[in-house]
């Protein structure tokens, strides 16, 4: 299913990453995502993960509270922007939105909750 880079969450968007850096990525018939090599591939909530990619990268994170007192976040990198629910979040949609675009083609067994 195509789904709009921003919109990506949770194992999509650890899956968008791996393929947006070339790590081969499977996903088994059960919606599980393995990373060859790799025992947990989580950039969208590790920081560990994620810091090699912002550093790769040169992503900026900002962040602001908006008039309803929530927190933004947002990420920058070659003079394009993208928002997320969290830093991390941010971070990993700026990778695949400078990669691969604007929408992405996601496995159907990973799209369920996005």
């Amino acid at each position: 299913m195509k789904l709009k880079t921003s919109e990506l969450t949770g194992q999509a968007l650890d899956w968008a990453v791996a393929k947006s850096i070339g790590l081969p990525a499977i996903v088994t018939p059960f919606g599980n995502l393995i990373i060859k090599g790799m025992e947990d591939y989580t950039p969208s909530t590790d920081w560990a993960q994620c810091g090699q990619l912002i550093d790769t990268y040169l992503i900026e994170l900002n962040n602001h509270v908006t008039s309803e007192n929530e927190v933004e976040h947002w990420a920058t990198c070659m003079d394009e922007y993208i928002y997320g629910s969290t830093a991390l979040e941010a971070a990993c949609r700026i990778v695949v939105h400078v990669k691969l675009g604007d929408e992405i083609e996601i496995p159907d067994e990973l799209v369920e909750g996005v």
